[in-house]
């Protein structure tokens, strides 16, 4: 008997849960950081100066404090599955919260709740003018499910903006033929699939981006560390259990070995960055064969009749 969609959706989650309290005790990794920071340097690009930010998947929060330089007046709320990762990102960031309220400027908070976005909560009453997220499409299981929920959290003429990772990424672990060892990075989908994705979900004006990251290291033994700090739950391609002393000696080996075979003394992973930025209309294109009316707009025809 085939397990139900609502049970595999719920395991994946705890499993997001859990995978990002292990992060709590761990530093922000840098790609992370860098990827929040290169995100960052578009928001001059964007005219709109957003009243209300949601940082989804906000870790540990390093975008709460990008987002604050660029839009000091905002509110800015950070929404983080882990517990553990909010309370990391609320004593960071959203401490100061209260003593720049004082002097006229925005509020920062941090709250527990799912990727997508607890709107309609007492915690987030409204939905917000811009939607940012930093590598948590990553850890969705569903990522066109996450869109429509990400445009539902959307005010109209909104602007979602997020990095993910590409296809390309750690592409170097699939070339090491590393699959004894348990370490099998996922296939992540491509820019112009995910472009797709935005548009069937309600979005307009989709804009997609991408650059190479290589990071280098001395021993493969930091690389796995880096691989360590991101964290992620399992998916379908992970073996199951935990990797012996033997497994993890062989996956060092055909790293360093991939590096020797290119002339390379150091071990390199490589990181597919993905920046998508896209629109929520306030008028909502028509599709063919389909016509969209207000209840205002019935009733006042009625009216009229």
């Amino acid at each position: 008997m085939s397990t139900p969609p609502s049970a595999l959706r719920l395991a994946h989650q705890s499993g997001v849960i859990f995978a990002r309290d292990r992060l709590a005790r761990r530093p922000a990794p840098f790609i992370w950081q860098e990827a929040a920071r290169r995100m960052a340097e578009r928001l001059p690009l964007l005219k709109l100066q957003p009243q209300s930010v949601l940082d989804m998947g906000c870790a540990w929060g390093e975008g709460l404090a990008l987002l604050r330089q660029h839009y000091p007046q905002a509110q800015i709320i950070g929404v983080e599955p882990s517990v553990l990762l909010a309370d990391v990102a609320r004593k960071a960031h959203a401490g100061r919260s209260w003593l720049r309220g004082l002097r006229g400027g925005g509020r920062t908070e941090v709250i527990t709740g799912p990727l997508s976005g607890p709107i309609g909560t007492r915690a987030v009453p409204h939905a917000a003018q811009m939607l940012w997220s930093n590598l948590a499409l990553p850890w969705v299981a569903e990522m066109d499910s996450m869109f429509a929920a990400w445009h539902r959290a959307l005010l109209p003429d909104g602007v979602l903006m997020f990095t993910t990772f590409g296809p390309d990424t750690l592409r170097e672990l699939r070339q090491a033929q590393c699959r004894d060892s348990g370490i099998i990075p996922p296939a992540y989908p491509d820019m112009h699939d995910l472009g797709d994705m935005l548009v069937q979900q309600g979005f307009a004006e989709p804009v997609m981006d991408m650059e190479m990251l290589h990071l280098r290291y001395a021993r493969p033994k930091d690389a796995l560390a880096e691989l360590a700090e991101l964290g992620r739950p399992a998916h379908a391609a992970t073996a199951q259990g935990l990797r012996t002393p033997r497994q993890w000696q062989a996956l060092q080996q055909a790293l360093l070995s991939q590096a020797q075979a290119v002339g390379q003394t150091e071990v390199v992973l490589s990181f597919e960055l993905i920046y998508g930025h896209a629109f929520k209309l306030a008028t909502q294109p028509a599709r063919a064969g389909v016509a969209s009316f207000s209840v205002e707009q019935l009733r006042a025809t009625g009216r009229k009749r």
